[in-house]
């Protein structure tokens, strides 16, 4: 691999990427296999209610969009060492190029582009489009500053999304309204959306600065690892990530933490856990040693793929089904049927094995989709 990868943000990326494509769902069918998994334990495989508390499947999203951010200091002193003093310029080109292939892809994995009847279609409502938006943000901020401006940067969208959530009157609305079909974040999208609107009380447009926000915390984490790799980050980062969790849990008396709109608070408690396993995966791959280079491989080969394997996963064909679902499910419902109530779990254990091997195949060979 390219000496600009750095293994704990390959394998966090993989981690991520494996609980989205099929890990999640192995896990979630072992523990319901058990019979006496607790329920509090079980709700941590799926979403929280408006206003519920943050579960680690609500941890998925913004953890993409972090290790994005992640990974653009190294990418970005790559582009400016090979593009001399008009770097900024090809840079842009590759930049917009990036967003506007994640932004269709988004709408063709959720925003049923391929209907090709445009009443049918939304125009937001796809994580690779908040990753676009997010990173067009961070772009713009490690092309023109270094370290304190991207910080300064990050603390501008968290306080401006703030305090336009709660002091922007709307419509006829005070501001400060944080309900699942009345807030300012929903308002905008509406308004600018129309019929394209996805009907969730997910928001996309002003929740740009969240995403924006959370790309950065990732870029300015990135940018620590690159200036210098051990133990003394480990603990820099550790700092940093227990500092956003009590800085949630302070804003929260004021601000909800509302994981749909991304409120401030949101962006904080989960921008913290993000550090916080980074700064893990730092300390166990990138401090650790050669020693660690084998549990990292398997993360490696799907986090070094990862766009792919979530567009192989979230792509569905003919029946509504991803193409491991109909290449393991005559071998696990067939007639002879011999899984019984491990049915699913088998099948959901087989689809990801299965997807893990075409990956590995391409890893062998140097393959990797790339935008």
């Amino acid at each position: 691999m390219a000496d600009f990868r750095i293994t704990s943000i390959d394998a966090l990326r993989g981690l991520d990427m494996l609980l989205l494509c099929g890990g999640a769902a192995v896990l979630q069918l072992l523990l319901e296999n058990t019979g006496s998994a607790p329920g509090w334990l079980l709700q941590q495989f799926r979403h929280a209610e408006w206003g519920g508390a943050f579960t680690c499947w609500d941890l998925v999203m913004p953890l993409f969009i972090f290790i994005t951010g992640a990974s653009m200091p190294f990418a970005f002193a790559r582009y400016r060492e090979k593009g001399g003093s008009r770097w900024r310029f090809s840079t842009a080109r590759r930049v917009l190029r990036r967003v506007a292939l994640l932004f269709v892809l988004g709408m063709l994995v959720q925003g049923n582009l391929a209907s090709a009847v445009p009443a049918q279609m939304s125009l937001f409502c796809n994580t690779l489009q908040a990753i676009a938006e997010g990173y067009l943000i961070a772009s713009v901020v490690l092309m023109f500053c270094h370290l304190r401006g991207q910080i300064i940067s990050c603390l501008l969208c968290l306080v401006s999304y703030w305090a336009l959530l709660r002091f922007v009157p709307y419509a006829g609305n005070p501001g400060g309204l944080f309900r699942p079909d009345n807030n300012l974040a929903l308002h905008i999208d509406l308004l600018l959306q129309g019929s394209w609107q996805d009907g969730t009380p997910y928001t996309w447009i002003l929740t740009a600065l969240s995403f924006g926000a959370l790309t950065l915390m990732g870029s300015i984490c990135g940018s620590l690892i690159r200036a210098r790799r051990g133990l003394r980050t480990v603990g820099l980062l550790s700092i940093c990530g227990a500092g956003c969790l009590l800085a949630a849990l302070l804003l929260e008396a004021d601000t909800p933490l509302i994981k749909h709109i991304y409120t401030t608070t949101a962006v904080l408690w989960s921008g913290g856990w993000c550090i916080l396993l980074l700064a893990l995966f730092h300390l166990l791959f990138d401090c650790c040693g050669p020693r660690m280079t084998g549990p990292a491989f398997p993360l490696r080969v799907i986090g070094c793929n990862a766009l792919l394997a979530y567009l192989l996963t979230e792509i569905h064909g003919p029946g509504g089904h991803s193409i491991w679902h109909a290449a393991v499910h005559p071998l696990i419902y067939g007639p002879a049927n011999l899984y019984g109530n491990s049915a699913p779990l088998a099948h959901a254990a087989l689809s990801l094995l299965l997807l893990w091997l075409t990956l590995l195949f391409l890893y062998r060979h140097k393959a990797f989709l790339r935008v």
